[in-house]
């Protein structure tokens, strides 16, 4: 994964110097060639690679990963709504708030016809949900990916600021969240249980 992201941050800032190198060259001719798709952002892509490298930097206790931070923000969420038997509440707090998006993913749903718009609404085109599985396998109606808690919940546990399991983190962030965001798309989903090397896979079987 770092070396992923060393090879595509050094393959961007190539296209970019290599364009504002040939304008510099010639500013009387327009230059037709290659462009990175971040001209005029050039310094926001600088400051997020940065962040970027920093983070994979981060080698001890464990190889952190660009979703270290939200990962322990969903650990924490989970954490407190379990110490005060809130699990419900917390579910029902995160339909309401993604409800406008949800009902957006429902009304392009029902104008395609598509069960494959519900996840490419769900997780595809939300940042919430690619930056924390990273790596999604993506078929019709379906995506897979693998679980992103359970090397934080190692640490996390032994320190004490965690007493979940990664099954109950999946449960219910994912089984029981999903299939809430479900009811309001108006669809049924089948969820897989949380697989040996932390595999799931999530698949739209048709309308509720």
């Amino acid at each position: 994964m770092k070396l992923k992201f060393l090879t595509l941050f050094f393959l961007i800032f190539s296209l970019v110097i290599s364009d504002l190198s040939a304008k510099a060259h010639d500013k009387d001719k327009e230059f037709i060639g290659a462009v990175s798709g971040y001209e005029g952002r050039e310094d926001q892509l600088g400051r997020s690679m940065a962040v970027v490298l920093k983070t994979l930097n981060e080698t001890k206790p464990y190889q952190h990963d660009i979703n270290d931070a939200i990962v322990k923000m969903i650990l924490t969420t989970i954490q407190f709504a379990k110490n005060n038997g809130m699990i419900d509440e917390l579910i029902a707090n995160e339909v309401e708030v993604t409800k406008p998006l949800l009902e957006r993913v429902r009304k392009n749903y029902l104008k395609t016809g598509k069960l494959d718009t519900v996840l490419v609404g769900m997780i595809d085109r939300t940042a919430c949900a690619y930056q924390l599985f990273i790596e999604i396998e993506k078929k019709d109606a379906e995506r897979s990916w693998q679980s992103p808690f359970g090397l934080i919940l190692e640490h996390t546990i032994r320190l004490g600021q965690h007493d979940l399991t990664e099954k109950e983190v999946h449960d219910i962030w994912i089984k029981k969240r999903y299939q809430a965001f479900a009811e309001v798309i108006g669809v049924d989903l089948s969820i897989s249980d949380l697989g040996e090397n932390g595999n799931v896979t999530i698949k739209v079987l048709g309308p509720a």
